[in-house]
């Protein structure tokens, strides 16, 4: 084959090819966008929850604290469980 029928075998059959693999990988672009933009606001939202939920634990540590130490007060220092 001389190097014009490869030239014409590329053009023929590669490029039409690697054009439809471009066009391809374009569409997918397009498509993921929105997705990454999903993905994004699902962990700003699990951030937040998490966040809250380190807020609640923390609150109801100090609230359990309290009581316990109220009814060791309550019972004169008396452990009653554990």
């Amino acid at each position: 084959m001389d190097k014009e029928g490869v030239v014409t075998a590329i053009k023929n059959f590669i490029l039409p090819e690697l054009k439809e693999i471009k066009d391809n990988q374009a569409k997918m672009s397009i498509r993921l966008d929105p997705v990454e933009k999903r993905l994004s606001d699902i962990n700003g939202h699990l951030i937040e929850q998490s966040r809250r939920i380190d807020e609640v634990r923390t609150e109801l540590t100090g609230r359990i604290d309290a009581t316990n130490k109220d009814l060791v007060e309550k019972t004169d220092g008396k452990v009653l469980w554990g």
